[in-house]
């Protein structure tokens, strides 16, 4: 922080700390907003001291409906922090370019964090707990809660540190040679490496049919490994995936599911 700033660390430490309670006024009208605005307020009460009337703008401006990815709301806190400085120390900024770049960041790092963070990270800090722990290991449970929240608290911190130090350039330096298609790309393609890889590990379709007799004897499991390993598992994801998008219910489909399991378990007793 240059010595031209108001805003201090300690003030964006608070930041920091209080953005855990951010979505404990969560509501159907506004959504994230009230809880934006409680997270910011101590620093924008230091930003107007000497001016009340430019606080209740800003109080008004930060109550405006607000919804995004909790983990990827902190560059926004940041961004929007650094442009109330600005705008207070008699910037080029006003109100409403404060509020329009708060609605042009919320959309595309909502995206990300979901398709980061819950479709990518964590499947795989789980996976990674659930093998620790079928070996009967306590590591099982830590290594999850520590890798997924080394990213979680990382992205926190450093989003708002440097959101405030780019302020309204932030926007320009992420997008800036493609790099936010560049991420949701490569998030997308992990994504369904790690979807692959549970379908392949966690979905288990045994076929223990014989057909055949003897030495010729060949169960249908092992004629279907002999395609493709795993090849039915996937088509029954494929299966169920195609049957949800179409628009059945998953309870729908769960019970069908179940359905095939307990027939496939009578053909086999029979």
């Amino acid at each position: 922080m240059s010595e031209n700033n108001i805003i201090a660390k300690k003030d964006l430490n608070r930041v920091f700390r209080r953005a855990f309670g951010m979505q404990f006024s969560w509501n159907y009208e506004r959504m994230q907003a009230l809880g934006y605005c409680w997270t910011i307020l101590p620093t924008l009460k230091k930003l107007y001291k000497d001016d009340p009337e430019g606080l209740k703008h800003a109080v008004n401006r930060n109550l405006e409906f607000f919804n995004t990815h909790p983990y990827m709301a902190l560059p926004i806190f940041g961004v929007s922090l650094a442009m109330e400085e600005k705008m207070v120390q008699g910037g080029e900024v006003d109100g409403h370019a404060i509020s329009s770049i708060k609605v042009a960041m919320m959309g595309p790092l909502a995206g990300i964090g979901d398709s980061f963070f819950w479709f990518t990270l964590f499947p795989v800090c789980a996976g990674i707990g659930v093998s620790l722990s079928q070996g009967g290991s306590i590591l099982g449970p830590l290594a999850f809660l520590v890798l997924f929240n080394i990213f979680n608290l990382g992205t926190r911190y450093f989003g708002l540190i440097y959101g405030y130090k780019f302020g309204g350039s932030f926007i320009e330096k992420i997008s800036g040679g493609s790099v936010m298609q560049r991420l949701s790309e490569g998030t997308t393609l992990v994504g369904l490496m790690v979807l692959g890889v549970m379908t392949a590990t966690m979905v288990s379709v045994p076929l223990d049919f014989v057909v055949g007799e003897g030495e010729q004897a060949l169960t249908l499991q092992g004629i279907f490994d002999g395609i493709m390993p795993n090849l039915i598992p996937l088509l029954l994801t494929l299966g169920v995936y195609k049957v949800i998008k179409k628009g059945m219910s998953t309870t729908a489909v769960l019970f069908i599911v179940i359905g095939l399991a307990i027939l496939g378990a009578m053909i086999g007793l029979w």
